[in-house]
């Protein structure tokens, strides 16, 4: 099993780096002073024990990859997978079809059991036999969250070693798994199915409600606070790195959206796209993005999130539905950003060098994410210096119209704007650009959605 197997990977790593201190200790400190005997020991020690955490490291992923991507455990672990991108009840059900019950002869039973309702049920017999269902519901209604195990007589039993299946709840919604591998699957499996299910109860609630307040109470200022969730209610304080942002729709809802997601110490994402189009189907896509990108756990690689992207996109099957994105990585320990432009406004990296303040800008190398087939997704890198200032807009900010009709970003103003107001700190660089934004229309109204981030690198 694969907890088993990873603490006994734990003690013989740390055994071997104790053993190794142990033997290497008294030769090479056999002649030095006290202080330095402590330094070396010291030295050596720090050493090994850095060894010892990346072979367990190393260790770990071999032993989660058989574990979970090669035995039968891969079963509930690709179910599992789709499952984070399962926004709706048919993208659920459509997930047990194609991964339970075609490929592991599993039998799968969702209800809302307050109401004694079943919200799906497998075709065959066991899904279709009504003693079954009354025997779940005499037996497991009002039941506790969790994940739970039952035998052939559907009793509870303590384990999935002796199990026939096992169900999940989460509120109101029980979900019942007949499947027979369930007894030779590692158990943290049922734990992360569980979790990833909650996950999805809580995205189809959002989604849903989105919908009951277009469709009934047509109140979008609701829309609107619930769209307002998804994009982040302060920036995250990072190390060298001063972020501001400002968002302003063009009218409650909107389709633009940012965000900036710590991967690690050195590391941030920073996001900042536009959906195709106005009104409630704009809004559940940008939500579907957001949190799409917030859900994949190695944000580190481009072409999977950009891809993941494009899927959830497609999978929502709404009509002439696609983004613009930016995604970029900001490596603050290499001075690099790594990025995707599938099809912004280019944005900006803008330096101080003898010449004064140069603009660099990161051009589009990627298509249109949602509606076409992505044959490739490069990804291209970027030297960062001390001061530099990544800008990151929608095009309701370079291409807002003056009186004469001449875009904000074919101006002269706007590189002279952008390159003397990014030396100062980024929230104050970005509030004024909102407001040359406004004071370039004149005081005509604003015809888009103004988002715009920023990203200053810190000495």
């Amino acid at each position: 099993m694969y907890s088993s197997a990873r603490k006994t990977l734990d003690i013989a790593s740390l055994a071997a780096a104790a053993i190794v201190f142990a033997v290497l200790v008294p030769p090479l400190t056999a002649e030095l002073p006290a202080v330095a005997v402590a330094i070396t020991a010291g030295v050596l020690f720090t050493g090994l024990f850095s060894l010892s955490g990346l072979v367990r490291r190393r260790g770990d992923s071999f032993l989660r990859t058989g574990a979970f991507r090669r035995g039968d455990t891969r079963i509930l672990g690709a179910f599992v997978d789709r499952l984070r991108f399962c926004f709706t009840t048919d993208d659920l059900i459509r997930a047990c079809r194609e991964l339970l019950e075609f490929s592991a002869d599993c039998t799968v039973i969702i209800m809302d059991m307050p109401k004694h309702y079943v919200v799906y049920n497998s075709p065959g017999i066991i899904g279709s036999d009504p003693e079954v269902i009354a025997t779940l519901v005499r037996r497991y209604d009002k039941w506790r969250d969790g994940i739970f195990f039952f035998d052939e007589q559907l009793d509870l039993v303590s384990g999935n070693s002796r199990s026939r299946g096992f169900f999940a709840v989460n509120g109101d919604l029980h979900a019942y798994f007949f499947i027979r591998l369930a007894r030779i699957m590692e158990p943290e499996i049922f734990e992360q199915l569980n979790a990833e299910l909650a996950s999805f109860l809580k995205r189809n609630e959002t989604i849903e409600k989105m919908f009951s307040i277009a469709a009934v109470s047509k109140e979008w200022a609701l829309v609107a606070e619930t769209q307002r969730s998804f994009l982040p209610k302060i920036l995250p304080k990072v190390k060298r790195l001063d972020l501001a942002a400002h968002f302003q729709p063009l009218v409650n809802v909107s389709g633009d959206y940012y965000d900036a997601l710590p991967i690690d110490g050195d590391r941030t994402l920073l996001m900042v796209g536009d959906v195709s189009g106005k009104g409630l189907s704009a809004a559940l896509i940008m939500g579907i993005v957001v949190n799409t990108i917030r859900i994949i756990e190695d944000k580190n690689d481009l072409e999977t999130l950009v891809r993941s992207v494009d899927s959830a996109i497609k999978g929502m099957r709404l009509e002439d539905k696609y983004t613009v994105m930016f995604l970029g990585i900001v490596d603050t320990a290499k001075m690099t950003i790594s990025y995707v432009n599938a099809s912004m406004a280019d944005p900006l990296i803008i330096s101080e060098t003898r010449a004064g303040r140069q603009i660099r800008r990161l051009a589009s190398n990627c298509s249109l994410i949602g509606i076409l087939d992505l044959q490739t997704v490069p990804t291209a890198e970027v030297r960062l210096f001390p001061g530099d200032v990544i800008l990151i807009a929608s095009d309701g900010v370079s291409e807002v119209p003056d009186a004469a009709g001449e875009m904000l970003g074919d101006s002269d103003r706007w590189i002279d704007f952008v390159t003397e107001e990014s030396a100062r700190p980024a929230g104050v660089f970005v509030e004024a650009l909102a407001a040359l934004v406004t004071e370039h229309a004149g005081g005509a109204p604003l015809r888009d959605d103004v988002t715009v981030l920023a990203a200053k690198v810190l000495e």
